[in-house]
């Protein structure tokens, strides 16, 4: 996938998984504003690029979840809903993040 191909997914609303690989490769055209660590997963990122605001996920090794946050607002509701999700995980609530959703 190119950068490109990523900004246009990205303007479509669609939540993009890539390979670690993959993203590695793309990294580079997002500068990096907030990083949070989850401590159950890798860290929460909070990045801005040519299409604005976006928030790369680590649901395992070897993949990464990017979405676009459209506003200031909407970046810090969802880093605040994510950090309180793996912290109930944390103490084993036994909840689960759906990164596609």
């Amino acid at each position: 996938m190119t950068i490109d191909e990523l900004n246009e997914r990205l303007s479509q609303k669609e939540i993009v998984s890539l390979k670690t690989e993959e993203w590695s490769r793309l990294a580079d055209h997002f500068k990096e504003l907030e990083r949070h660590e989850t401590f159950l997963v890798g860290d929460l990122f909070i990045l801005r690029g040519e299409i604005g605001l976006v928030a790369v996920e680590q649901p395992s090794d070897n993949n990464r979840v990017v979405r676009r946050l459209s506003s200031v607002d909407e970046k810090n509701r969802f880093v605040q809903q994510r950090l309180d999700t793996y912290e109930r995980m944390w103490d084993g609530c036994g909840c689960k993040i759906d990164y596609y959703k």
